[in-house]
């Protein structure tokens, strides 16, 4: 096959979101390749089980992974760059990354795709990404003020290890830096005893989450009973919540336009060594 009959394309894959105002973080993404590759078409993918059963009970169809892919290969695309907004690499990573393999097995060299890695599995780019979400802050957090990010966590152990290994080094990349989950460890009950042991009384909270919906207002911010907010504001600590998903924020943006353009690259070399 000759490079003039190569169609490349994009594979957006993110867990999803079926809140309404959520899905403009994943908006901006697109937005945000559109201007970077212009001429390079993008799908989009979701690969949580949840948000696909919720989308379909409102009569709302959005593609999982292997439907993406079938349609890619149907469109006629024969190089495709799989650009994960996963936080870990936890199940539905994984499964992202069974169905290129399926495909593979299929295809053979007909349709090649390029994976990208989830964010916290690459230090250099969670600390660009967590460094770009500090300096997009309303205001300037003092040196005893903390800025808490909380993750969905995951009942699948590799992602919470890969997160919680995360965890363990944002303080060594801004001692301000907290990293938690709601599913996992750090927990809520962890990163407050780690506030009081510093006497702190301010922290910024923010979601660390590609889209921030229901589940970040209901259970970081200001509406649960048991939100980190609420249980923050009990302990005599005034929390500040920043509500917007990863995809708002234009430095973590920039990241994954990064990664695209390096599989990009990928693509273009295993395309130059064909055969």
């Amino acid at each position: 096959m000759s490079d003039t009959n190569q169609r490349v394309g994009l594979l957006l894959a993110a867990p999803g979101t079926s809140s309404a105002d959520a899905a403009e973080s994943l908006r901006k993404v697109s937005r945000a390749a559109a201007v970077r590759f212009p001429s390079l078409p993008s799908r989009w993918a979701y690969t949580s089980h949840g948000v696909l059963r919720k989308l379909a009970a409102q009569g709302r169809k959005v593609p999982d992974a292997d439907e993406a892919l079938t349609a890619l290969r149907r469109d006629g695309f024969t190089r495709v760059a799989v650009l994960s907004l996963h936080l870990a690499d936890g199940m539905e990573y994984g499964e992202l990354a069974e169905a290129l393999a399926a495909l593979k097995r299929q295809q053979g060299k007909q349709m090649r795709t390029a994976l990208g890695h989830a964010l916290l599995t690459c230090e250099k780019d969670w600390q660009r990404a967590f460094g770009a979400l500090i300096g997009e802050l309303p205001d300037t957090p003092g040196e005893r003020d903390r800025i808490i990010l909380v993750a969905h966590g995951s009942l699948d152990r590799q992602a919470r290890q890969t997160i919680a290994a995360a965890a363990g080094r944002c303080r060594a990349f801004d001692r301000r830096l907290i990293l938690g989950m709601m599913l996992g460890k750090p927990d809520i009950d962890d990163v407050l005893r780690e506030c009081r042991a510093a006497g702190v009384t301010k922290v910024w909270l923010l979601p660390c989450m590609v889209a921030a919906g229901f589940s970040a207002r209901e259970d970081i911010a200001w509406l649960g009973e048991r939100s980190w907010a609420t249980v923050l504001e009990q302990a005599g600590i005034v929390p500040i919540p920043v509500i917007k998903g990863l995809g708002e924020s234009a430095g973590v943006v920039n990241v994954w336009m990064d990664n695209v353009a390096r599989l990009l690259d990928e693509l273009a070399e295993s395309n130059a060594h064909k055969g």
